[in-house]
């Protein structure tokens, strides 16, 4: 059972959580307080409902071109010269997370790799920059339910708008009113595209949805 929301207990959650980080629910509930907090409480359950395949995406991205780096470049792609050249800040991040796993004693090996790198990483190849050399050889491939016409900018666009919205959710920045259905549906479209089987396997674990109908 909820405790409810005397006064005094609105001051203490205005006061904690910070008038402005508030204001922004104040101003799309009407200046309701109540209201105002239900709508925060959501947006922290919307948010939370989104990690899993957000995570999912990456991690599905990630192995799809690494797996692809590795079976044209070898299992030692990720070494200096591996691949062909990079750009900033695309060489910068490979020798990072080289070094971070040698700080920590962890061996230099494919799978550790694909792990250390972050989703700006792997959005990063599939920029313009890397259309002749990576795209067009290997990386469209990953994509083995691609439609008809599908280009590099169809997968790139989509994939940073959605590394965008990850940094908005990991920054505990309101998502409230995005179309947050369409967030959704773009991560099952782009995971589709690698492997349909995964798309469906991540909306039959997700919560979005059923978040989604309990917006208050």
């Amino acid at each position: 059972m909820r405790t409810p929301f005397t006064p005094d207990r609105l001051a203490a959650l205005q006061s904690n959580l910070s008038a402005e980080r508030l204001a922004r629910y104040l101003n799309d509930t009407g200046g309701d307080q109540v209201a105002a907090v239900a709508l925060y409480e959501w947006n922290m359950a919307i948010s939370e409902a989104f990690y899993s395949p957000l995570q999912n995406l990456e991690v599905v991205l990630r192995n799809a071109l690494g797996n692809a780096l590795r079976a044209r470049y070898g299992a030692d792609w990720y070494l200096q010269g591996g691949v062909p050249p990079l750009m900033y800040p695309l060489p910068e991040m490979l020798a990072k997370a080289r070094e971070e796993l040698t700080r920590r004693g962890i061996a230099l090996e494919h799978g550790r790799i694909l792990a250390e790198l972050n989703f700006g990483f792997w959005g990063g190849l599939l920029s313009s920059r890397y259309e002749t050399s990576l795209w067009r050889p290997i990386f469209f491939r990953a994509f083995a339910d691609r439609p008809a016409g599908f280009k590099r900018k169809t997968v790139h666009d989509p994939i940073e708008r959605l590394r965008r919205f990850r940094n908005r959710i990991a920054h505990h920045e309101p998502i409230h009113d995005r179309n947050l259905a369409e967030d959704y549906a773009e991560i099952l479209k782009v995971v589709g595209w690698i492997s349909p089987y995964m798309a469906v396997w991540l909306d039959e674990t997700s919560k979005v949805t059923a978040v989604l109908a309990a917006r208050p």
